[in-house]
């Protein structure tokens, strides 16, 4: 009988021992996450609610990922329309110039700064983050733009036989104008079709669109490479046509100046736009993990409370087994 007794005792001391384990693991957890271990009975049983404000949460995250993308690419693209202005600015100011000095030095010179102020262009358009080439459309594994030096390469074989500058004008403006031309088929690599609007939130969505075959940037690299090309040794033009095509680069930058301004514009607003909705979803999101706290939540001083309490019974119950386990018939008696 009293070995049926104490097998009996050790089996209840046990089942106490395992229901304080289980339960102090479960408080631990409920510690460390803030959050109830058991959401469905904590709830009674409905995590409609729940399941609603998780989903949320989800959706809230998709739109965090498409926002952070969208103002990456965003500021990137800002940067480089930034270097591409203030570089065609610059330029288009000493290109002028030819009017007043027409030596060959001079238009040397100025040749050579179009010459370096394409190649900045150029590298600038073929700008890439993370492997992902921005202006080349739905291309991103593509550079949207040959090199400078492949660029100016293919122009001298189109301009070759030009001897006035209306004729040079006039190539120039055909092979970079025209659909189908020399532009589209060797120049530009990326895709004609405009990467699809990203989702930034349930009412609000953002297309980025500007590629390297826009019209802005055709009349920018037109104007530098007609400067860069009047003073090649191979096409051999006179100092007067040299000095016109010089001089008339510099007044087309100026033109294609505002249309940098203004596509600079329209980004900018689209920038203002994402970040007012980051803002927007940020709120979203906090007044959503508010809610969320309040069905499923714990309050960590109870919790911790509760944590010591049922530690110090578990202490008290391995006393107990431990004394249990020495007592002899002596002690007994």
């Amino acid at each position: 009988m009293d070995t049926v007794g104490d097998m009996a005792r050790t089996l209840v001391l046990r089942s106490q021992q395992n229901r304080l384990n289980a339960n102090m693991d479960s408080l631990a957890v409920e510690i460390a996450t803030g959050f109830v271990s058991d959401k469905a009975a904590h709830l009674g049983g409905d995590v409609s609610g729940l399941l609603s404000i998780d989903r949320s949460l989800a959706r809230l995250e998709t739109y965090r990922v498409n926002t952070a993308e969208a103002t990456t690419i965003t500021s990137i693209m800002q940067s480089t329309l930034e270097e591409i202005q203030t570089s065609s600015e610059s330029l288009s100011q000493d290109l002028l110039k030819v009017e007043l000095t027409q030596t060959d030095e001079m238009m040397n010179t100025l040749s050579t700064l179009a010459g370096n102020a394409l190649d900045q262009m150029t590298n600038a358009l073929n700008r890439s983050i993370g492997g992902r080439f921005l202006f080349s459309g739905t291309a991103t594994d593509t550079p949207p733009l040959v090199s400078s030096e492949d660029l100016l390469a293919e122009l001298e074989t189109v301009l070759a036989g030009q001897t006035t500058s209306a004729g040079v004008e006039t190539a120039l403006d055909t092979w970079f104008d025209t659909a189908g031309g020399g532009f589209e088929t060797f120049a530009y690599q990326g895709s004609s079709t405009s990467l699809a609007a990203m989702r930034l939130s349930d009412t609000d969505s953002a297309q980025v669109d500007i590629r390297a075959d826009d019209q802005v940037f055709r009349d920018t690299l037109k104007a530098v490479a007609k400067a860069v090309l009047a003073s090649s040794n191979d096409l051999g033009f006179s100092k007067e046509v040299k000095t016109e095509l010089i001089s008339t680069a510099g007044l087309d930058l100026q033109t294609s100046q505002a249309q940098v301004v203004e596509l600079r514009a329209g980004l900018g607003a689209l920038e203002s736009r994402i970040e007012e909705t980051v803002t927007r979803n940020s709120s979203e999101r906090t007044a959503t993990m508010i809610a969320r706290n309040e069905l499923v939540g714990t309050d960590e001083y109870e919790a911790a409370t509760a944590y010591e309490n049922t530690r110090s019974q578990l202490e008290a119950i391995y006393a107990i087994t431990v004394r249990s386990s020495r007592m002899s018939l002596v002690e007994y008696m």
